[in-house]
């Protein structure tokens, strides 16, 4: 669910809040003064997860490394 930043016109107060794509432009209150007048801004994607994300091992490297035999790296 995307994470939206919002910015009240009466006090200039930015908040954010987690809501659907399709309730993105419906009034938002604001939590400082309650105005119901906002703006949306710039939004940004949060991730919620039950589990840790599995990370992939490297795969094993062919001999000689990928740079070549005249780095030096080996």
């Amino acid at each position: 669910m995307p994470l939206y930043e919002y910015r009240c016109h009466s006090c200039s107060a930015t908040f954010e809040l987690l809501r659907p794509i399709a309730d993105r432009q419906l009034e938002a209150v604001c939590p400082r003064c309650e105005g119901r007048t906002t703006m949306p801004l710039i939004s940004r994607v949060a991730m919620h997860t039950s589990a840790p994300a599995a990370v992939a091992a490297p795969a094993p490297r062919a001999s000689g490394g990928g740079c070549g035999s005249s780095c030096g790296c080996h």
